[in-house]
């Protein structure tokens, strides 16, 4: 059963011989019906405040939850960008060693070419040193035999002095 202060007020009591003054008791009575009355209205603003304050928490609590979760978004995105970024980095790696390998196996082969060339060149060399020599040889050679048979001439002339002819004229035409 509820009191209200308006209760107090209208609350009456019977009247005895010996018993307690009506002025006290109603001055009683006034205030605690007015000190109810206060009571009640701090306790009304006080459920409002409640109410208001749970409002404010469930805000709060909504706000909370909404952090959270954008925090645990960002996690996930940086989590996302970084395994991305992994990636990506070693992604450019494959191909830069790649393109390495291809600069490497593209200089292996042009090195391959340029020591066959030069290998070639010696070859070359060598082979036109030797045609060289076998020229100068057969040069020789034929000079050799042209020397042979040009003595013949040289000394003939000395042994068929009936010829009118001196030795000096002689050898002056076959140095021509």
């Amino acid at each position: 059963m509820k009191i209200t202060p308006v209760d107090i007020k209208n609350q009456s009591f019977g009247k005895s011989f010996r018993g307690y003054d009506p002025s006290e008791v109603d001055a009683f009575l006034e205030m605690v019906s007015s000190t109810l009355e206060d009571l009640l209205q701090e306790n009304s603003q006080l459920k409002e405040k409640l109410s208001s304050v749970e409002a404010t928490l469930t805000g709060y609590k909504d706000l909370e939850g909404n952090l959270k979760q954008a925090l645990v978004t960002a996690q996930k995105s940086a989590e996302e960008i970084r395994e991305n970024a992994q990636k990506e980095a070693q992604l450019l790696m494959r191909e830069t060693q790649m393109k390495a390998e291809s600069k490497l196996e593209e200089s292996y082969s042009l090195l391959s070419r340029l020591k066959k060339q030069i290998a070639d060149l010696e070859n070359l060399k060598k082979e036109y040193i030797i045609r060289l020599k076998s020229l100068l040889d057969t040069h020789r050679n034929i000079l050799q035999s042209m020397e042979k048979e040009d003595r013949p001439y040289k000394e003939e002339p000395q042994l068929a002095g009936s010829h009118g002819q001196s030795k000096s004229d002689s050898d002056k035409e076959i140095k021509i």
